[in-house]
């Protein structure tokens, strides 16, 4: 059977008091020491994780400047390398033009050179023909009739020349 006594009672609530204390004392305190360096340790960890993040953003927005900045130094390179082309290509449109010019120019004088030493050698043989026809026609006897044939077959040959 069970018996119930209060000195028992009362020996089991010291016990339990005196192994409360010496827990708390002992057991407690170390627990609660070290907890409290994980707690530090966390926050100390929380913190530069926060740091990095906002160095990492601090980061990136500086990339992004300087992307930007790089993107419009490309659109004013650009610009200026297509201004350049155009320049040139403008130089070398003007030079093919007055070279042209310059062919053309020297082909019609050469033209007009051919043409007027054509004109005198054309000149020339007309000279000797007149020369020939008019010793022919002095050296013979002639009538109207001859002197027709003549002219005749001088213009014929005259005409042939051409």
């Amino acid at each position: 059977m069970l018996n119930i006594s209060l000195v028992n009672i009362a020996f089991t609530i010291i016990n339990l008091l005196i192994l409360y204390v010496v827990f708390k004392k002992f057991l407690f305190q170390r627990v609660d020491a070290i907890l409290k360096i994980r707690q530090e340790e966390v926050d100390d960890a929380t913190e530069a994780a926060n740091k990095a993040i906002e160095e990492a953003v601090a980061t990136k927005r500086e990339y992004e400047q300087k992307i930007t900045l790089a993107d419009e130094e490309k659109e004013t390179i650009l610009s200026d390398i297509k201004k350049q082309g155009f320049d040139e290509y403008e130089k070398i449109v003007m030079d093919a033009r007055k070279k042209s010019d310059q062919i053309i120019k020297e082909a019609r004088y050469n033209a007009k050179e051919e043409a007027k030493r054509a004109r005198e050698e054309y000149a020339d043989e007309l000279k000797d023909m007149v020369i020939d026809a008019a010793t022919k026609i002095a050296a013979t006897k002639h009538t109207s009739e001859e002197d027709k044939e003549l002219y005749d077959a001088f213009i014929d040959k005259a005409g042939a020349v051409k």
